[in-house]
């Protein structure tokens, strides 16, 4: 029986809709993984059709029923697909790499007015390969058709699953490569890491979804304590963060958390912070990136997502959903260029957690 990681891409509040039935969330998980080897191995051909996993998987967009066959629906990567998609993704993440290298000295010219404390390498770490390339790029490419961010489901509910079968030859896609946003975030203020998904990151993300679920590791014991004592709300400790930027003071359990998580050390913030001040020079270098990139990535999504010989291109996938995942797999490579090149600074690695940098986002 082959397993797989399930990845799911919501527009919908995940706090909100805990509890919703039909929230994939609830049911996403390896109690699937026996009926997608049996579509995979048989063709989707003499399936039982109306069992309520199948109907469950229906539902949420990963199959659709063809001539009484069963097809994938949403973009799925399997073991047969690797050597394609390798070969593939690095020859056209190479050349992005290059068409960017172009413009890094004005990118890094635009980068130095960000006064924050840190180099210009940590901050492009996370403004053009967290901010931009998992944000306004993927924005860009969105709003001129290039790729899906939205998929309204029977049950009301508005999100996109990727599937990747658990195995060594992907694992360099769906695990190790630096194009994962980790965001504790309300309207105003974001807790945020950025990195691989080699692990399970010791975050405040994390931490809120497990507390959530009842399923909190030891290794959060003092950090549950110290939220519990203090029956801390999510929007009212954002509230307190975004005052520790701004004043310098906060309540002692905020930043007792805060210190636990690794945005404080000995009461003082020691990661990157961004302000509303500085987005006027984040969009400028995103100016740069469009500049430099807009029209490539885009023929290039365009081309492997319609003629790429994998499964989700045989299916019949829609192609801006396999351009959404495509992309996520050439920004990350080209963020690990990026970073081999030394153009912007290497994540930090934590055993059992991946690799990642942590900062502070101000919204207002």
């Amino acid at each position: 029986m082959r397993k797989f990681d399930y990845y799911l891409f919501e527009n919908f509040d995940p706090d909100c809709e805990a509890d919703h039935p039909d929230n994939p969330r609830n049911f996403l998980n390896s109690s699937m993984d026996p009926v997608l080897s049996q579509i995979i191995n048989c063709g989707g051909d003499s399936v039982e059709l109306h069992t309520q996993q199948l109907q469950q998987l229906r539902n949420s967009g990963v199959l659709r029923l063809v001539n009484r066959r069963m097809m994938f629906d949403c973009p799925i990567f399997l073991r047969e697909d690797a050597a394609v998609l390798s070969r593939e993704v690095a020859v056209h993440a190479s050349g992005l790499t290059d068409l960017l290298s172009r413009r890094m000295l004005d990118i890094a010219n635009c980068c130095s007015k960000i006064k924050n404390g840190f180099s210009a390498q940590e901050n492009l770490y996370h403004i053009l390969c967290g901010m931009i390339f998992d944000g306004r790029f993927f924005a860009f490419l969105s709003r001129n058709g290039v790729v899906s961010t939205s998929r309204l489901h029977p049950s009301g509910l508005d999100y996109l699953v990727v599937i990747y079968e658990i195995c060594s030859e992907l694992d360099g896609f769906s695990r190790k490569l630096l194009c994962s946003y980790n965001r504790f975030a309300n309207e105003t203020c974001s807790l945020q890491s950025f990195g691989d998904s080699d692990g399970d990151r010791f975050d405040f993300y994390r931490f809120f979804r497990l507390l959530e679920q009842g399923k909190l590791s030891p290794a959060y014991q003092t950090a549950e304590h110290l939220w519990t004592q203090e029956q801390f709300q999510k929007s009212a400790f954002l509230s307190e963060t975004a005052a520790l930027v701004h004043t310098g003071h906060c309540a002692p359990g905020a930043m007792s958390l805060l210190e636990v998580f690794g945005y404080l050390k000995n009461g003082e913030i020691c990661v990157p912070v961004y302000t509303p001040q500085h987005q006027d020079t984040i969009a400028e270098i995103e100016n740069i990136v469009e500049q430099a990139l807009g029209t490539a990535v885009a023929q290039t999504l365009f081309e492997l997502s319609d003629t790429l010989p994998i499964t989700s291109v045989v299916h019949g996938v829609r192609w801006t959903e396999i351009a959404n995942e495509l992309y996520h797999i050439l920004f990350g490579t080209i963020n690990q260029q990026l970073v081999d090149r030394k153009l912007v600074s290497e994540p930090q690695f934590f055993p059992g957690q991946g690799r990642y940098r942590k900062c502070i986002e101000l919204y207002e």
